[in-house]
């Protein structure tokens, strides 16, 4: 009772000054030029990797019309594969050309694939054509997915990080939204059977958003991280964060920090491959953002995505198209709710908690596909097996959103120090199209060898990937990356040789 009266009184202390004292003004993070610079990124590199993924859900029945090809053929296979394949190449040079001429450069440059792949599918009259296009825009989205989510987190404070970090997925989840919106039967993709020319313009939507990107983000500055670490320019660095954060004591304090960083870092020159691979810590951080990236690719999502209406038929969903499209917008739904999440709950524990309702939901959907008995999805009833199924797809779009579907992108920027972020990004980016590439080709042909038991597959690969973030993957929630290198540190000296 006395230490509360204590505290009243302090209270009224503080209250009776408050006019000799004047108060000191909180500064929010969110400044316009912040906004303007992550905006035109995710615009420009987010969405085109979303609208990408989602464009073959609903768009392959327009090519295998077109070119005269059955659903099954290889063609078509590598027409869906064709992004992937090309996203491993560019995942893997991304980080590698940012470290040499800087995130924002990179960016811009990486447009001219993006426009030349989009330009030869719109243009295209034959299937070789179209998967050349694919293929081509594929590499850029494997850049944009390497130097996007890094962009984001050097231009970022640390207060709002993960908001800013999620804003990539958030965009992805946008993107393909959008494909699916457009692919409907009476949008884009109308009379696609009747030498309708709409499609064409379907799949040239990503060129309006290039366009707008390479007209603002030459105004927007340069990566601080990237001049000081890379350029050892502090006075280019310390303009970009006195233009992002609008205001100099800001910026000044920042830089210091920088300076610190580099002070303590053990690795004071960039890293090389070769010690990304013998360095404990850092062969730690390398593993846990490759196994990130792992549980992203083989929860299966691209399947889900890529195949969804037809997993929506054969359980008996008439309005396949409708539902699939449903599903986009439950995604972009729960990515915008896991925004402010990601910095209260933290990363580790919002991909915990993703992962295993994740295992529940694919649990019902392995039921539901096993007890389904419609060979024609078009002549079954609405049955129980198709409204279970509806419902695991949605419980874990969800989860998914809020958990692997966000997490990865945001961690890999987290957990490198700038001297090794650049190299260490582009492995674990391409692991992560490699992922992409191989559920891709390989899911009509472990459907046809496993049948109805497909999904107890991905069950098994999301439960070992929720084992492995309950090992190995640490909280980076509003730590400085100096610290969460010393925790690395501390975990890869705890485990034995043979491991690390």
């Amino acid at each position: 009772y006395n230490e509360y009266k204590s505290y009243l009184r302090k209270l009224i202390t503080m209250a009776t000054n408050a006019e000799s004292e004047p108060l000191v003004e909180i500064k929010s993070p969110w400044t316009a030029p912040l906004i303007i610079s992550s905006t035109m990124v995710v615009l420009g590199c987010s969405f085109q990797f979303g609208f990408q993924t989602g464009a073959l859900a609903n768009g392959k029945k327009v090519l295998e019309y077109r070119f005269h090809k059955d659903e099954s053929s290889t063609e078509i296979s590598v027409m869906v594969a064709g992004m992937a394949i090309g996203g491993i190449f560019g995942g893997l040079c991304a980080g590698y050309v940012a470290d040499i001429i800087g995130r924002k450069k990179w960016i811009l440059l990486n447009n001219i694939p993006l426009i030349i792949g989009t330009v030869l599918m719109v243009v295209a009259h034959d299937e070789y054509s179209f998967i050349a296009g694919r293929i081509i825009a594929g590499f850029s989205c494997g850049v944009s997915t390497g130097i996007g989510p890094m962009y984001l987190s050097e231009i970022t404070p640390v207060s709002i990080k993960g908001a800013i970090g999620v804003l990539h997925q958030l965009m992805i989840t946008i993107g393909i939204f959008v494909a699916f919106l457009l692919s409907l039967d009476n949008v884009l993709l109308h009379n696609y059977n009747h030498n309708s020319e709409l499609w064409r313009v379907y799949f040239g939507v990503p060129l309006i958003f290039s366009a707008i990107q390479m007209c603002i983000l030459p105004l927007c500055p340069e990566s601080p991280n990237w001049l000081y670490f890379n350029k050892e320019r502090e006075d280019l660095a310390r303009q970009a964060l006195t233009k992002l954060r609008k205001d100099p004591v800001i910026a000044d304090s920042e830089i210091n920090a920088m300076i610190e960083e580099r002070v303590h870092s053990n690795e004071r020159v960039m890293v090389t491959y070769k010690q990304l691979f013998t360095t404990r810590s850092l062969l730690l951080a390398l593993v846990i953002g490759i196994g990130l990236q792992g549980a992203q690719q083989f929860s299966g999502i691209v399947a889900i995505l890529n195949y969804a209406p037809e997993i929506f038929k054969d359980a008996g969903v008439k309005k396949a198209q409708i539902v699939t499209a449903l599903t986009g917008g439950v995604n972009v739904l729960m990515t915008f709710v896991s925004v402010p999440l990601i910095d209260r709950l933290g990363r580790r524990s919002l991909m915990i908690i993703g992962q295993a309702f994740m295992v529940v939901s694919y649990i019902g959907l392995s039921i539901a596909q096993t007890y389904n008995h419609c060979d024609d999805g078009s002549d079954c009833k609405l049955s129980w097996n198709a409204i279970l199924s509806i419902i695991t797809v949605f419980v874990f779009i969800i989860f998914f959103a809020i958990g692997p579907g966000s997490i990865p992108w945001l961690i890999i920027g987290e957990i490198f120090t700038s001297e090794a972020r650049g190299k260490a990004s582009g492995i674990c980016v391409g692991a992560n199209w490699l992922g992409q590439l191989l559920i891709t080709l390989f899911y009509a042909k472990l459907q046809d060898a496993l049948g109805k038991n497909l999904f107890f597959l991905f069950t098994g690969l999301v439960a070992f990937f929720l084992l492995f973030t309950i090992l190995f993957v640490p909280e980076t929630k509003q730590k400085p990356v100096d610290v969460i290198s010393r925790e690395i540190q501390v975990q890869a000296n705890k485990c034995p040789p043979f491991v690390f």
